[in-house]
């Protein structure tokens, strides 16, 4: 698990920025740097070494004709170390294994494995240079093209700041931070430049110009039913030889991890996010499955504190970071660390593969009705109750947006300027409402809400995130691609591992990490003061006096806003870091042509 960095020396060719670069991704990388100029490009990695600490990056192949950075696992390491013939490896790299499969299988083969990746092969004499990423991109990429022409790569939105290129989101995006909770991508405030939050697949370039592309295949590396499969992802995801963990909330997804890693005999010990003065039921859920599975749980009490986490984490990204559960992993993450832990398997994905999100339920209730109708002031409100979301998104023109948000509509209407108080997502059409909102999950909240949360949060502790409901065995299931109609409410799942988990478990509600943010922002002041000080209040995207009112009337226990004040916190921490960036890459930035401009 790393951070990855290359910039064409044509574009910019600056040690010094390139060593900025690189560094703003030590927390990514905290075991070790390397870097090198190979033909047109400047290549650095930063390195948290999971396989073979002995061997680093970038990573030459044998005959040196190729160069490889590489983020993230190759989880079936194991089976693929097997199948080549004796001495075809000269190091226990997970990167070296994927330059053999180029080696050996062709481009096509740059996607035939399981595992999460994001990784640059440069092939200097030729000036080819091949890119790929995990099919749901679960270890980051960014990409900036010049005309057309890829003059730089980078594992986080905040190393490429450093090269001087400046970013800021769009108006529309940042209304649909402020509405939904995660952005897509900033854009770069020069012209002649594009940014691209870099989709799944791979991609090849010729002296810097695309020259041939491959999407994900739907290859499927598994054979049993569902509980098999899960099982042998669960695996390949725990046999990394360091110590790992479990990230175990006590709801379904985790808990069927669980079981499935003592079927697989890697047991391994588990963690839980506490919420101080939280006595919910997932506490107790969590302890029975671990006491069923005979694993060790730790639990990590949180409380206000964590909070304080969000301006460094911010900084690393170079995103707002708008799901406030960031802070929880976080903190499991860390506590992890602290215990000698180096990898952490997490449950994301089961909900969007298993249509498992209660508004998945009421997705399919209301595509079963007419669009309810009445006055525009039916479809406001301050409630996130699930009756009044329910009420909105039944007279919503777009009901499955309306069930997403986290920032209800009267909230926006008060405290935002009408350009950023609609926030609205590129949605596909679908046969009815329920596969659109399945469809919606996986293209938009999976990869651009829990998959960055979960990278971030725990490469900013020093420990690696799997996910094995990730799996390609798990994905390509039948089951994983049934009509979601037949699979609401996690059915296959649930059905897969019954016998072993307990009733509450299987019949329990999904919370997940959610922070008690209505308590804390009523007792805690550093956020309320963030968006009390006026240096907050003068942004362009609020209404001042709006924001002061909705303050008071939640520290009043006249609403219930915390999550929503969240996101405005979250993109003034963003605003104040990118500010910052500005100011230290003075005099100097790059324009459009990669040259030094006067700031």
């Amino acid at each position: 698990m790393c951070g990855i960095l290359g910039v064409r020396r044509s574009f910019l060719d600056d040690p010094l920025r390139f060593a900025a670069g690189l560094a703003a991704l030590g927390w990514r990388g905290p075991d070790g740097q390397g870097q090198v100029v190979a033909g047109a490009w400047r290549i650095g990695v930063a390195r948290l070494a999971i396989s073979d600490p002995r061997h680093g990056q970038p990573l030459w192949s044998a005959d040196r004709s190729r160069l490889i950075a590489f983020n993230g696992a190759v989880t079936s390491a194991e089976e693929e170390r097997r199948g080549l013939p004796a001495g075809a490896l000269r190091t226990g790299n997970d990167a070296e294994l994927v330059l053999q499969r180029l080696a050996r299988g062709g481009e096509d083969a740059l996607l035939d494995t399981s595992g999460h990746f994001a990784l640059a092969i440069l092939e200097p004499a030729t000036d080819r240079l091949w890119l790929a990423r995990d099919p749901f991109g679960e270890k980051p990429l960014f990409v900036v093209h010049r005309g057309g022409e890829l003059v730089a790569f980078a594992s986080s939105v905040a190393s490429l700041q450093q090269l001087g290129i400046e970013f800021e989101l769009s108006t529309a995006d940042t209304a649909r931070l402020l509405r939904f909770g995660f952005a897509l991508a900033p854009k770069p405030r020069h012209d002649r430049l594009e940014l691209i939050g870099w989709p799944s697949g791979a991609r090849r370039y010729a002296a810097g110009r695309l020259d041939g592309q491959w999407s994900a295949r739907a290859r499927d590396p598994g054979h049993g039913d569902l509980a098999t499969r899960v099982v042998a992802a669960a695996r390949r995801c725990a046999t990394v030889g360091v110590p790992g963990a479990l990230s175990l909330s006590g709801g379904l997804d985790s808990s069927c991890l669980a079981v499935a890693l003592v079927r697989a005999g890697t047991p391994l010990p588990a963690y839980q996010a506490r919420a101080q003065g939280d006595d919910g039921d997932e506490r107790w859920r969590a302890t029975a499955v671990a006491e069923h599975c005979g694993i060790p749980l730790r639990s990590v009490d949180i409380g206000p504190e964590v909070l304080r986490a969000l301006p460094a984490l911010t900084r690393h990204s170079g995103m707002p970071l708008g799901d406030p559960s960031v802070l929880a992993v976080h903190a499991v993450a860390r506590q992890a660390a602290g215990d000698g832990i180096r990898v952490l398997l997490s449950g994301e994905g089961a909900d969007e593969l298993f249509v498992g999100y209660r508004r998945h339920r009421a997705a399919h209730w209301l595509g079963r009705l007419r669009r309810m109708r009445g006055s525009d002031r039916s479809g406001r409100g301050l409630s996130r109750s699930g009756v009044a979301r329910l009420w909105r998104a039944a007279r919503c023109a777009a009901p499955y947006e309306s069930l997403l948000e986290v920032a209800p509509p009267e909230f926006r209407r008060v405290v935002f300027e009408p350009p950023w108080a609609i926030g609205t997502l590129p949605l596909d059409p679908a046969p009815n409402l329920l596969a659109q909102a399945r469809d919606t999950d996986r293209a938009f909240y999976l990869p651009h809400d829990l998959l960055p949360k979960l990278d971030i949060a725990a490469m900013a502790a020093g420990v690696e995130s799997r996910c094995p409901f990730l799996d390609p065995a798990v994905v390509h299931s039948p089951e994983a691609n049934a009509d979601p109609r037949r699979a609401l409410g996690k059915r296959a799942l649930r059905n897969a591992f019954r016998a072993d988990l307990p009733d509450a478990v299987l019949r329990g509600r999904k919370r997940g990490f959610a922070l008690p943010l209505d308590r804390w922002l009523r007792h805690d002041d550093w956020l309320p003061d963030l968006l009390s000080a006026e240096r907050t209040r003068q942004r362009p995207h609020l209404r001042r006096d709006g924001l002061v009112r909705m303050l008071d009337l939640h520290r009043a226990g006249r609403a219930q806003l915390g999550h929503a004040l969240y996101l405005v916190a979250a993109l003034e921490l963003h605003l104040r870091a990118r500010e910052a960036v500005d100011l230290q890459s003075a005099p100097q930035r790059l324009d459009g042509r990669g040259l030094g401009v006067p700031a």
